[in-house]
């Protein structure tokens, strides 16, 4: 089988992004950020943080952790709040380009519409968000699943509202920054997972009785 100078320019691409997300971590990266989150170009950086974090796979908590430090609490949640919609923008607008296709690709689509379709974008989108799941499968699932801009916007503010909150207090109690410092408590994700639930519940138990 031969292989187009496209396929081998996307597969070496794919390989950089791979090499590049696997060289610079947050943790490494962490006492540097530290020291720019007092320069006044720190704006600039943060905007170009939030841009490149779908591409690195940082974590959205790291970068809100970072703004708590810079901004303090009253401050950074509503910038850390923006920012986690801006920077889920990426995987999102990915989502909603998959060509219709057979294989794979077209079941995990089937299935992201079908969730959004019984659930409700908007409430859908809290759920997910609410529940420990990686960002960027659930951005890119809103977007492949129909969810439209504004349920998606409104989705991730609300269901990142509580973590973001988390993140920004633990930036704004560190002394020094550090990446590693960020954690998340039990009790929280337990929350999460209960607030999920209890979104759930009644158009699950709707679908149940339409099928019964």
């Amino acid at each position: 089988m031969r292989i187009s100078r496209r396929g081998v320019g996307i597969g070496l691409f794919a390989l950089a992004l791979l090499a590049l997300a696997a060289t610079v971590r947050p943790a490494t990266v962490g006492p540097l950020l530290g020291r720019i989150a007092t320069s006044p170009w720190f704006p600039l950086v943060l905007l170009s943080l939030y841009s490149v974090r779908p591409v690195l796979g940082w974590p959205v908590t790291a970068i809100s952790a970072l703004v708590g430090f810079r901004f303090g609490v009253l401050v950074g949640v509503p910038i850390a709040l923006l920012g986690a919609a801006y920077t889920s923008l990426v995987p999102y607008a990915a989502g909603r380009l998959v060509p219709d296709s057979d294989g794979l690709l077209s079941r995990l689509t089937a299935g992201s519409d079908a969730y959004f379709r019984q659930m409700g974008g908007f409430r859908g989108l809290v759920a997910a968000r609410l529940a420990p799941l990686p960002a960027e499968p659930v951005s890119a699932a809103a977007g492949a699943g129909g969810v439209s801009l504004p349920a998606f916007v409104l989705g991730t503010v609300a269901g990142e509202l509580p973590w973001t909150i988390a993140a920004v207090s633990v930036g704004h109690s560190m002394t020094v920054f550090a990446v590693e410092d960020v954690t998340v408590d039990w009790w929280l994700v337990g929350i999460g997972l209960a607030g999920a639930i209890v979104l759930l519940a009644g158009p699950v138990y709707r679908t149940i009785g339409r099928r019964r």
